[in-house]
């Protein structure tokens, strides 16, 4: 967490290189995520873009036209299909969150397209990849980093999307007793804000991953 003292002792231009190191990776997810494959697309071509082989392209294609069969999918659709598989829960807040991810250029819709390149991050990507797609879908407001105010409102929309019941001030008392404990851990030196670096490093260290990744399987289009 933050720069040591070897770090700074070798000037300005170790900073910077550090931080282009870093800005590369983003970009380079941000390519995969917001890449726009031009019409008409061969399995050929999506192949290149993620890593599923020609087969799971072909059952995710058709499994995602099954509930699509327009193609495109608002975030009104999103709700209607997350319904189906939490129809006891509230998924106004999770898929708005969710969709906000995949709709990345902002189109109002998103496509097979927008959805595979997501998917193939979250499922074939490295450990660092997805960790930085499930950090960038906490900070929903694009920041850049983590807030308690963050973390408790998607813990929030996590909760009513599986429908979990007890009273809202107990829900309430026990997300921020869990903040708490997070923020306890990943920011020792009180500083009210997490870093990528700083989430990414936690997960590795505390053996999370697993646990991250089922959250955030994106029903129901999945290979599973």
């Amino acid at each position: 967490m933050g720069a040591n003292i070897a770090s700074f002792s070798q000037g300005q231009g170790s900073i910077n290189f550090g931080k282009r190191k870093k800005a590369n990776r983003d970009a380079q997810l941000d390519a995969l995520l917001s890449r726009n494959l031009q019409h008409p697309r061969s399995i050929e071509e999506i192949m290149k873009c993620t890593r599923f082989s020609k087969s799971e392209i072909r059952l995710l294609y058709r499994s995602f036209k099954q509930d699509c069969p327009g193609g495109n999918v608002n975030e009104e659709r999103l709700r209607g299909i997350y319904l189906q598989f939490f129809p006891q829960g509230n998924v106004m807040k999770y898929t708005h969150y969710l969709f906000s991810m995949i709709d990345r250029n902002h189109k109002g819709t998103f496509t097979f397209d927008d959805y595979i390149l997501t998917l193939s991050v979250l499922c074939r990507g490295t450990i660092e990849e997805k960790l930085r797609w499930i950090f960038r879908f906490y900070d929903f407001h694009s920041e850049g980093h983590l807030t308690r105010a963050n973390i408790s409102e998607m813990i929030l929309s996590l909760n009513e999307l599986v429908g979990s019941s007890g009273h809202s001030v107990t829900i309430e008392h026990d997300i921020q007793k869990h903040v708490d404990e997070i923020f306890e851990c990943i920011d020792p030196m009180h500083n009210e804000q997490i870093t990528v670096n700083d989430f990414i490093d936690y997960c590795k260290r505390v053996r999370i991953i697993n646990n991250c990744f089922q959250v955030f399987t994106l029903y129901p289009w999945t290979l599973n």
